[in-house]
């Protein structure tokens, strides 16, 4: 009887603990999913890193934005698009599905509008829908170093309720091929 009582004990304290132990799991961010030793085998290294972990959502909700940028080591936050190795990622983790997606439609109708700005810090920027990353995903490739003619590659997409956008490259090897990987990495660690 007090065997019984002790297994019947010993389960529930397991019932009860595994949903308190997952609550209590920290919630991802950018460098948490890519870290150093792995951006360093997309990449290459020695690499610096600049993170914002987890910064609020204006509105009030549970909602956050992570931010993490690699450069190959030395190379300048203030001209990334330049740097000859890249790894940056922006994830937004949202309540909703919904909120997602919405997000990502804004983004696409955005970068869509923005392109051909003399503003904007590249030239012969092209958007094209891609499949297989996510629900929905868009590649944008533009020359982003004029004067190597560099065509660099961003990846704006959504799963679930993560959004987000990836970027990386290894002058010269392809950046599209590169992000690709990369993203295909992240959507395997999301929720």
């Amino acid at each position: 009887m007090i065997k019984n009582l002790c297994l019947i004990a010993v389960f529930s304290l397991g019932f009860f603990l595994v949903p308190a132990i997952a609550a209590n799991a920290p919630e991802p961010t950018a460098c948490g999913i890519v870290t150093g030793t792995v951006a360093q085998t997309f990449i290459g290294g020695p690499l610096d890193v600049k993170e914002t972990a987890k910064l609020p959502a204006d509105d009030g909700t549970s909602s956050y934005r992570s931010v993490c940028s690699y450069l190959g080591r030395g190379e300048n936050f203030q001209d990334m698009l330049t740097a000859s190795r890249l790894l940056d990622i922006t994830l937004h983790f949202l309540d909703t599905a919904d909120a997602t997606a919405q997000i990502y439609e804004n983004s696409f109708e955005q970068y869509r509008q923005r392109i051909n700005s003399p503003d904007l810090p590249f030239t012969n920027a092209t958007i094209t829908p891609i499949n297989g990353f996510g629900e929905k995903a868009f590649l944008l490739e533009a020359v982003t170093d004029t004067k190597t003619g560099y065509r660099s590659a961003l990846i704006v997409f959504y799963k679930g309720r993560v959004a987000g956008s990836v970027a990386a490259w290894n002058k010269p090897s392809s950046s599209v091929e590169m992000t690709k990987t990369v993203l295909k990495y992240i959507l395997s660690k999301l929720p």
